[in-house]
């Protein structure tokens, strides 16, 4: 995987779950990256073919930007695990009050390899860095 200096993500070495170290220049980038670091961690296959794509808004309110990424992954992960839908993020914006709005171009899937059962807390703090932003997210399977 090459990767991008602004933004990105890769998979890590975990014992027991899985866990990705995600970068960005900026919390909306980092925030991108996690969900698009989740989906490919998650195996989806392809797309069902003949289904027409889903327009969605989501509002999420939290108490910190940890517990703001955690609650937008964990609604990403709930789409792509129960209705079997994959969202192409098309505006995000995250605040100062740890609000996030989003714009989801959502289309079926037939099959995803992975159950990812939750998004954790462990040892997840999103630090400052020269570049932007980085975060480890742990990922219960």
């Amino acid at each position: 995987m090459i990767k991008d200096k602004k933004a990105g993500f890769e998979e890590l070495a975990h014992t027991a779950d899985l866990e990705i170290r995600v970068w960005g220049k900026d919390l909306v980038s980092l925030f991108r990256q996690a969900a698009a670091g989740m989906i490919q961690l998650s195996g989806v296959e392809e797309l069902e073919e003949g289904i027409s794509s889903v327009q969605q808004n989501i509002s999420i309110e939290a108490m910190d930007f940890e517990g703001l990424l955690i609650l937008f992954l964990e609604e990403l992960l709930y789409r792509l695990t129960e209705d079997y839908m994959v969202y192409e993020i098309q505006k995000l914006s995250v605040t100062n009050e740890y609000t996030l709005k989003a714009e989801l171009k959502g289309a079926q899937i037939k099959s995803y390899q992975r159950d990812i059962k939750a998004v954790t807390y462990h040892n997840l703090n999103i630090r400052t860095t020269a570049d932007g932003y980085e975060v480890n997210i742990v990922f219960d399977i």
